[in-house]
């Protein structure tokens, strides 16, 4: 990238002192519990200790190694540089609720009606108007009926979503259902590792796609700090135009932060319109019934998946950093399986959400 190396020993220096100082999480002594469900990034003890452990035993093990001895991927070139990608496909099972389920789903809800809310909704199916079809036989509703008929049976999913986020905001889980119009290959999963919050570089993008009955996982890895514009170009390029991004609390953190590293390298980078939050939606569907709304803990409550020797999302910054000074890859490997669960983990949740819609 043309940097001297005094140029690149001061840039090493300075996001050193700020993960230093950041205070990225707090350990939690004892494991208390309750102590953990107060504080905003909680890492107990025990997970710490375990965590610390196996971060030496990794380091110790992997002194002296290459990147692609332990981590199988491939040096990619974009015109700014050079960055590592790591490529996997899995076999999918496809998604529930076909675009014909989700038109008839969408029929069914007459709160999509302008002036009818969950009471008149709840008052109208009891005199037997079942549909919004039924409306259309109402003088008072039948212009609106027709329109937003119309609407859903053209199955533009963009119209859709307006129409959904309009009359009952676009948290509601509706917003699942409507997803279905849409062609499984316009579905990007999204989850991003950075070196902490408050416009720290990103380092890792998780981003998967599902096509012909496969999931393809793709993660953009920046070696060092210099990778990070590469990689952020090389992602960029992977998404489909008009894609609709899942994510968990992406829409609050991962899409922003995105977009505030590429206004840092002066690209102006106009994210899709099209967004699923599946945090928003897990805590207006299972939220009420689980202690938090945690991914790990949705993960083991909801999905079945238990990450028995996971690293917390708060310490990646420091394993990352421990790797970047060293060049020893081995603190690389449980940051790459977390990202990697985490993105999988979106594209089973978002299967539990398509099936709920059934």
């Amino acid at each position: 990238m043309g940097r001297s190396a005094g140029a690149f020993e001061d840039a090493s220096s300075f996001w050193r002192r700020c993960i230093d100082s950041s205070g990225e999480y707090s350990v939690i002594q004892h494991d208390n519990r309750f102590r953990e469900s107060l504080t905003q990034s909680p890492v107990l003890a025990s997970v710490y200790q375990r965590c610390i452990t196996e971060r030496e035993e990794l380091s110790s093990t992997y002194a002296g190694c290459d990147i692609g001895d332990l981590i199988k991927g491939t040096v990619c070139m974009t015109d700014k540089g050079g960055y590592y990608l790591i490529s996997e496909e899995l076999g999918h099972r496809g998604f529930p609720l076909d675009a014909s389920a989700a038109r008839a789903e969408l029929i069914r809800c007459l709160r999509l009606i302008p002036g009818i809310g969950p009471v008149r909704e709840r008052h109208l199916k009891q005199r037997g108007c079942q549909t919004i079809r039924d409306l259309r036989y109402i003088r008072r509703y039948q212009a609106d009926a027709q329109r937003i008929l119309r609407c859903i049976e053209d199955g533009e999913n963009s119209k859709v979503e307006s129409l959904i986020s309009e009359r009952i905001g676009r948290t509601h889980p509706l917003m699942i259902t409507a997803s279905a119009l849409s062609p499984d290959e316009n579905f990007v999963f999204l989850d991003i590792e950075t070196l902490g919050v408050f416009s720290r570089p990103v380092f890792l993008i998780g981003s998967a796609s599902v096509r012909d009955g496969k999931v393809t996982l793709n993660q953009f890895l920046a070696r060092d700090i210099d990778e990070e514009l590469p990689a952020l170009l090389a992602w960029q390029a992977s998404v489909p135009e008009g894609a609709t991004l899942i994510s968990y609390n992406g829409r609050s953190f991962d899409v922003p932060y995105l977009a505030d590293r590429f206004a840092y390298y002066g690209i102006d980078h106009s994210f899709s319109k099209h967004q699923i939050d599946l945090l928003h939606i897990t805590r207006r569907t299972v939220g009420r019934s689980q202690k938090n709304c945690r991914l790990c803990t949705i993960e083991e409550q909801v999905l079945g998946i238990s990450r028995e020797s996971d690293l917390p999302g708060a310490m990646v910054p420091e394993f990352y950093d421990i790797y970047r000074r060293t060049k020893n890859p081995g603190p690389l490997i449980p940051i790459v399986q977390h990202n990697r669960q985490d993105v999988l983990s979106l594209v089973d949740l978002y299967h539990h959400f398509r099936e709920l819609s059934w």
